[in-house]
C-alpha cells in the first residue's frame, strides 16, 4: 500500500477531493466517477455518474447521509461496462459489492473502487431538516467531526451506532478524514498509479488516526453487542417475534432497499404468498379470525434465511420501513448466530467464500451431538 497525504488549499478539504476526483479522469485513469452530488436544495446527496470533469461541484463523499446502498447500482453498472469508472463508497456499501461479486451479481473488472471514512450518518428527514433550519454545513463535516463524534445533537441512524467499519478497508483507494484534522490521507493499493497527480505528498498513517479508528471500531463494536443482546432478552420466542412485527404491512420496501437482496423475482411475490378469497375464508375458518395481511412473519424469516449470511448491517432495511420496525436490528441479531458459527464476516474478503455456496464434508457435526 502506498500513502499520500494530500493537504487542502486555505482548509478546503471538499474542494481539494474534488480536485482529486477530476485529476483521476483528466489524467486518463478512469474514464468516469460515480460520486455523492449534493441535491439543488443541498438538502441530501444522491449518486452521480460523472464524466465531465466540469461537473464536480456540489460533490460530497462525506455528506453523512446515505439514502439508500449504492452498492446494487454498482453492480448493474458493472455489468458489459465498456471502461474504467471510479466508484465511491462507504464501508457498508463497499462490503455489500463485494458480497454481491461472490453471488456473482457484479464484477470488479472496470471498477477503481474508493472507499471514504464514515462517521455515521442521519436519517434523510433529519439532515434535510438540519440543513433547512442552517444548523448543519456539509462542507464543514470533515472539520466537524474529525474526531469521529457527533457534534450536532440530532440522533444518528440506529445503523450506524453499531457499524465497527469506520474505515471503507479493502478498496482500491481509501479516503481518510478520520483523525487527520481537516487532512486528507490518500492510501492506495501497490497496483494503482496515482503518479502524476497534484497535490499529493508521500506520507506515513498517523498514529493518531491508527488509535482513533481502533477506538470507534471497539466502541461501536461493543454497542452491537449491547443491541442485539437486549433484542435477544426480549424476543425469546415466535409469539414475541410476531409482536415485534406486529404492524408490519408487507409492504415490501425492506427487500426492495436491501442491497443483498438481488432476485428479479422473489418468493414473497409468487403464488405462495399470493391468496384469493376461498383461501382467507379457510384460514379465517380454520382458526377463527386472522390478521391480514398474512404471513407477515414468514417473510421477514424468509429473508432472514436468504440473506442473513451477507448482511452486512448498512441499516437501509429499518431505513425504508414506514411502520418503524427495527428490521434492520432484527436482522442483526437473528443472522449473528450463523455468522459466528461460520467465523463469517460479509464483505471482509473477496477471497472468502459465502459458506452456503461451499461443500465441505465434515462441518457443522455438533448438529449431531445435540449439544449445539
Amino acid at each position: 500500500m502506498n500513502t499520500y497525504l494530500l493537504k487542502p488549499g486555505g482548509g478546503n478539504t471538499l474542494g481539494a477531493v474534488q480536485e482529486f476526483f477530476k485529476s483521476l479522469i483528466t489524467s486518463g485513469k478512469v474514464s468516469a466517477v460515480l460520486a455523492p452530488r449534493e441535491v439543488a436544495a443541498k438538502t441530501n446527496v444522491v449518486p452521480v455518474l460523472i464524466k465531465d470533469p466540469a461537473l464536480f461541484e456540489g460533490v460530497n463523499p462525506f455528506a453523512p447521509v446515505n439514502s439508500f446502498n449504492t452498492a446494487r447500482l454498482v453492480a448493474n453498472l458493472s455489468r458489459n461496462l465498456p471502461a474504467k469508472v471510479a466508484v465511491v463508497l462507504r464501508s457498508c456499501e463497499l462490503r455489500a459489492l463485494y458480497e454481491l461479486v461472490k453471488l456473482q451479481q457484479a464484477k470488479l473488472d472496470n471498477l477503481l473502487i474508493i472507499g471514504v471514512d464514515c462517521a455515521g450518518t442521519f436519517a434523510a428527514k433529519d439532515y434535510a431538516a438540519m440543513v433547512k433550519e442552517n444548523n448543519f454545513d456539509a462542507k464543514q463535516w470533515v472539520n466537524m467531526a474529525a474526531d469521529g463524534k457527533n457534534p450536532t445533537g440530532a440522533a444518528q441512524r440506529r445503523a450506524c451506532t453499531v457499524c465497527a467499519y469506520p474505515e471503507a478497508g479493502n478498496a482500491d483507494i481509501i479516503l481518510g478524514w478520520l483523525g487527520m484534522g481537516g487532512n486528507l490521507l490518500i492510501t492506495a493499493r501497490d497496483e494503482v498509479d496515482l503518479a502524476g497527480l497534484d497535490g499529493l505528498v508521500s506520507a506515513n498513517t498517523p498514529d493518531t488516526r491508527i488509535k482513533l479508528l481502533a477506538k470507534l471500531a471497539e466502541e461501536k463494536k461493543q454497542a452491537k453487542e449491547k443491541a442485539v443482546s437486549e433484542f435477544k432478552n426480549n424476543v425469546t420466542d415466535m409469539e414475541k417475534l410476531a409482536a415485534v412485527l406486529a404492524t408490519c404491512i408487507k409492504c415490501q420496501n425492506c427487500r426492495q432497499a436491501c442491497p443483498i437482496c438481488f432476485c428479479r423475482e422473489c418468493v414473497s411475490a409468487g403464488p405462495i404468498f399470493d391468496h384469493n378469497g376461498e383461501k382467507y375464508m379457510e384460514y379465517a375458518k380454520r382458526k377463527g379470525a386472522i390478521e391480514l395481511p398474512t404471513d407477515t412473519v414468514l417473510f421477514h424469516l424468509t429473508r432472514v434465511n436468504h440473506m442473513g449470511l451477507s448482511c452486512v448491517g448498512c441499516g437501509q432495511c429499518e431505513n425504508a420501513c414506514p411502520m418503524d420496525i427495527p428490521v434492520g436490528l432484527m436482522f442483526q441479531a437473528l443472522s449473528q448466530a450463523n455468522q459466528d458459527r461460520f467465523a463469517y464476516e460479509p464483505g471482509r474478503s473477496l477471497d472468502e467464500p459465502i459458506p452456503l455456496t461451499v461443500y465441505k464434508e465434515h462441518e457443522l457435526e455438533e448438529l449431531n451431538t445435540g449439544k449445539h
